[in-house]
């Protein structure tokens, strides 16, 4: 960072403003619910969200970019997911050039973006059957590079909480396109023996590995393999037209599940979908979601059916 700041300075600075942007996009709709022992219909907001964003011309090649991005969220149903207040979903300032990027703070960072994001496609409901459904996470520095068919990328987390000099968690990843299709792999290591994660809950490495692109007429897919000691996952996103299909099975090892039968504990999510759009800046979009914990308690088990209007404000 310090060198790429450096060159910025010492170049010409032409300060000018591009693809600055400020955003709006309510996000309301009706969900039915059947989990934990509760059955019920209600009107929620499906993170309606409000946020800024810009960049600006350094000169010599380098542009500073940040954004800041809030979800909106007043739904007064706690129970149902809703979080009554506003809370943050992107904060991060960075500089690009031709080294790449550089970014500093809260959002997608390195193994969601190699490992999740090319088949994270359901608008609401991905990662319930995942051994590590990496999204927006904060206390990160990324590097992203590349150059023709590879990209790739390293993060470093550095929670101030703790007393640790060295990373709490390192992420690395990278890609190679092969024809129409892309083959992602990430890694994730808690470098701090304190900081646990994944199903199996403890700070051994993650692995994940994505091939997305893959097309036959006009039905695409993309399937994703996790990994942490005995834990596995499996993926498949299906995407037909309009429709989509995503189906997620972790199989957890028993020293880590909460069996109370000790034997080895899968889970299944199933979400079907269907995006429609009804003209300028609307959109409707349906899910269906099934899943099933596999513990012994059907109370455990879920089943969702949303149907959703999105309206891009500005």
């Amino acid at each position: 960072m310090a060198v790429a700041t450096a060159g910025s300075v010492a170049a010409p600075v032409a300060v000018q403003a591009g693809a600055d942007e400020i955003y709006a996009s309510a996000r309301v709709g009706l969900w039915y619910r059947d989990e934990n022992d509760t059955t019920n219909i209600a009107v929620r907001s499906f993170s309606s969200r409000f946020g800024a964003r810009g960049e600006t011309d350094l000169g010599n090649g380098m542009t500073g970019f940040g954004r800041y991005e809030w979800d909106v969220d007043f739904n007064n149903d706690t129970d149902g997911g809703g979080e009554d207040d506003i809370s943050v979903r992107h904060r991060y300032v960075g500089l690009k050039g031709d080294f790449g990027s550089l970014l500093v703070g809260q959002t997608y960072h390195t193994f969601y973006n190699f490992a999740v994001g090319p088949t994270d496609i359901p608008w609401w409901h991905s990662g319930y059957a995942m051994v590590n459904y990496r999204g927006r996470s904060d206390n990160a520095v990324t590097y992203a590079g590349g150059g023709g068919a590879i990209a790739f990328g390293v993060s470093a987390y550095f929670d101030n909480d703790t007393e640790e000099t060295e990373p709490d968690v390192i992420e690395a990843g990278i890609s190679f396109d092969i024809g129409d299709m892309t083959l992602g792999v990430a890694l994730q290591n808690f470098g701090d023996d304190t900081i646990t994660g994944g199903s199996y809950g403890t700070d051994d490495d993650i692995l994940g590995v994505v091939l997305s692109g893959i097309s036959f007429g006009s039905v695409s897919m993309g399937v994703g393999v996790q990994s942490q000691e005995d834990d596995t996952s499996l993926l498949v996103h299906v995407d037909i037209n309009n429709f989509y299909i995503h189906a997620e099975l972790l199989q957890a090892d028993a020293a880590s599940a909460s069996s109370i039968s000790g034997d080895d504990e899968d889970k299944m999510a199933l979400t079907l979908g269907y995006t429609q759009s009804l003209g300028r800046k609307t959109t409707m979009y349906y899910e269906a979601f099934s899943k099933d914990e596999d513990s012994g308690n059907s109370d455990d088990d879920k089943t969702r059916v949303m149907a959703v209007l999105k309206y891009d404000i500005i």
